[in-house]
Order: structure tokens, then C-alpha cells, then sequence
């Protein structure tokens, strides 16, 4: 498709903040009309640009988190990591530069406490397996802007108007539920499905819809994502950072690291580094760049790994295809 114009770009900034506005709401924020936040939405989730989906809360308790680097025989990382993109436990699968080493996120639940730390490093074409457990994520400007390359992001007045108003929680906090299977699956899907088509996909009215969709929001079991083409909206360079720290600098280093624009995700980790973080840039010298001059400047940093990502095959949970941004599994 052709280039994002300011347009575009503005409606995705909206989309970043406030993923099931009413297209109405964002076509007032943006002074335009609200048949042309909808037909330019739907161009772009039709062409692969972005897609909005629901996802239930990242951990559930006795759960944890992962990052694992995957070394592969060559020739053979592509059909791993297509493999991997396809299972429900996993997320963020990109293939290195160097074209031998895979990135994956995943959940070990507690009730299947090995799952891919046990089966990975048994396969025959994995040749080195390291698995890093993440024991903070650093939340922060960057996780939350990384995607935007508008030289006029909304305002803190035009981010409020956005955000609808949510009812102060009363009660126990809503958590996700068996009978919730048919209203997540079609979230997933479609995370701005329409109260009509999300009624029709559970068999409740559609205020029981609106309702449990708020409960379950409120209480975050579940929340709205976005998964975009970084090439689509100009970013080239994408890498992951693998920083070694001094513990008593580990908190300012990581916060400091999340406020950055250049970073969609800060963490705390096991292992010989003891942070990553996902950079996105617009091109090689932009990387270098920020390594140069940003992170430079972060006090408390011993030594950082740069690690370039090649090709893309999964989001938070949608495919990749071309650089763009598919269908989610199983829709």
C-alpha cells in the first residue's frame, strides 16, 4: 500500500491510546469525519498495516514469563520459528540477522511448569537454547509510543477526550471465566467487534456484552493491543538490546531505558545480561544513533549485546506475512 500520510498516522497514534474508541470519538479528536476514520481504519487493517485484538492479562498467578534465544542449524530457523509462531503459548517471534538464531516469547504455566524449556533444547535442529525468565517489566513512554512516527502526537487534552470513562470497580474484581471463551475468542480476533456481532458470537444481549467487556477491563483480565507492521509505519532497525547492569542500578537503568521512544519494551531478566529491551528505529544509522547518544548517556550500564531481528513471523499474537500484519492464529 502507499505511504502512511499524517492522516493515517494520527488515527494509529488514537488507536495506540484508546484501541476501541468509537470512530465518531477519534474523527472529533482529529477534526475529520467519521466515514473517514472509518474507511481509512478499515484500509489499514485490510492491507496489513495494524490490527486490534484482546488479550487476557499477560500473567496469571503461579505463571511466569520468558524470553528464550533459540540457535538453529542452518537452514533450519525459518520452520522452527514458523512452528513456534503457531502455538497459543507463544508471542514476538523474529528471526536474528544472522539468520541461525530465533527469539521467542512464551508463558510457563503452572500447571505445565517445563513446556518449551523442556521440549526446545531436546529438538535436533536446536543447537544452543538460553532461556531468560522476566522478573520486571519497566512500563514507560517508549512502550507506550514506540509505534507513532507523527511529528504532531495528540496532546495530553486530545489523549483524554479518547479515553472513555471507566466506573470506579465495585465488588470483587472481574476475572475470566470459562463461560468468557466465546467473547475472548472473537476479541481476539477483532478487538473493535461491534456489540451486535460480539452478542451474536456469546448469545447474551448486548448490554451483558458491554457489561462483562467493562468488568473484565476494569479489573485488567483482559486488555487491547495493537499489533502493526513496523515497515508500514517506517520503521527498518529493529533489534533487541541485552544489557549488563550493576544490581544497585537496575531500577534506574530500566526506567530510564523505558522513556525512551526508541523502546517498546523494558525488562528485567535472568541470565549473563540482566536487562533486554526492544528497540525500533527507522533505519541502521538511526540505531546507531541511539546507541551513540541515548544510551551512552544511561550511567550504570557495563556492556550491551546488539542483537539485529531479520524477519518477523509473530506479534502479540498475530502471523506475519511480508511484513504484515496477518490474521491472529486460529481466527
Amino acid at each position: 500500500m502507499a505511504a502512511l500520510d499524517r492522516i493515517d498516522r494520527r488515527i494509529l497514534n488514537a488507536l495506540e491510546i484508546a484501541p476501541r474508541a468509537p470512530f465518531a470519538r477519534i474523527a472529533s479528536v482529529l477534526g475529520v469525519s467519521e466515514q473517514t476514520v472509518a474507511r481509512r481504519y478499515q484500509r489499514l487493517r485490510s492491507s496489513g498495516v495494524v490490527r486490534v485484538l484482546a488479550r487476557p492479562a499477560p500473567l496469571r498467578p503461579g505463571s511466569t514469563y520468558w524470553t528464550l534465544r533459540i540457535g538453529c542449524r542452518p537452514g533450519t530457523a525459518t520452520a522452527l520459528a514458523d512452528a513456534l509462531a503457531r502455538r497459543d503459548d507463544t508471542s514476538w517471534i523474529s528471526i536474528a540477522a544472522g539468520g541461525a538464531e530465533i527469539t521467542c516469547q512464551t508463558i510457563i504455566a503452572e500447571d505445565d511448569p517445563a513446556g518449551l524449556l523442556q521440549h526446545l533444547p531436546r529438538a535436533s535442529n536446536v543447537i544452543t537454547f538460553s532461556a531468560h525468565q522476566v522478573l520486571h517489566r519497566f512500563p514507560g513512554r517508549g512502550e507506550s509510543e514506540w509505534m507513532v512516527s507523527v511529528d504532531e502526537p495528540l496532546d495530553a487534552d486530545e489523549r483524554a477526550t479518547l479515553l472513555p470513562d471507566v466506573p470506579g470497580a465495585s465488588g470483587r474484581p472481574a476475572q475470566l471465566e470459562p463461560a468468557d471463551g466465546p467473547l475472548l475468542d472473537a476479541l481476539t480476533r477483532d478487538g473493535r467487534a461491534g456489540w451486535s456481532a460480539l452478542a451474536e458470537a456469546t448469545g447474551w444481549s448486548e448490554r451483558q456484552v458491554a457489561q462483562r467487556v467493562a468488568a473484565l477491563t476494569a479489573s485488567e483480565a483482559i486488555y487491547f493491543h495493537l499489533d502493526v507492521s513496523d515497515a508500514a509505519v517506517g520503521i527498518h532497525a529493529v533489534a533487541n538490546l541485552w544489557f549488563t547492569v550493576a544490581p544497585a542500578d537496575l531500577s534506574a537503568v530500566g526506567a530510564e531505558l523505558a522513556d525512551h521512544r526508541e523502546v517498546a519494551f523494558t525488562a528485567a531478566v535472568t541470565g549473563a545480561a540482566n536487562l533486554m529491551a526492544s528497540v525500533r528505529c527507522r533505519d541502521a544509522a538511526a540505531l546507531y544513533r541511539y546507541l551513540t547518544t541515548k544510551v551512552a548517556a544511561v550511567e550504570g550500564v557495563r556492556t550491551v549485546e546488539t542483537v539485529p531481528l531479520r524477519v518477523r513471523f509473530k506479534q502479540a499474537h498475530s502471523l506475519m506475512e511480508n511484513g504484515r500484519v496477518r490474521a491472529p492464529l486460529g481466527s
